[in-house]
């Protein structure tokens, strides 16, 4: 059966074993471990909720365009 713990992590370029980190160090590494997995969950549900922006935008174009409804026009009155 194969050893599959991890012996060492790699952090902003640098290395460190595992075995050397203190508890503070373990606990800090596991937060950022954390935050990274929310934040990717939430760069997904990002993406997922502009799409459907995006395509109710388009629809909302489509029925004004077939409805022909039109902007208000403004005009500008010379102020005296």
């Amino acid at each position: 059966m194969e050893n599959n713990n991890v012996q060492e992590i790699n952090y902003n370029g640098q290395r460190y074993a595992i075995e050397d980190l203190t508890p503070r160090a373990i606990e800090a590494f596991n937060t950022l471990f954390k935050a990274q997995q929310k934040l990717s969950e939430l760069t997904m549900e990002v993406k997922i909720v502009q799409g459907g922006h995006n395509h109710i935008n388009a629809e909302l174009q489509k029925i004004l365009d077939e409805d022909k409804i039109k902007p208000k026009v403004e005009i500008e009155t010379p102020k005296k």
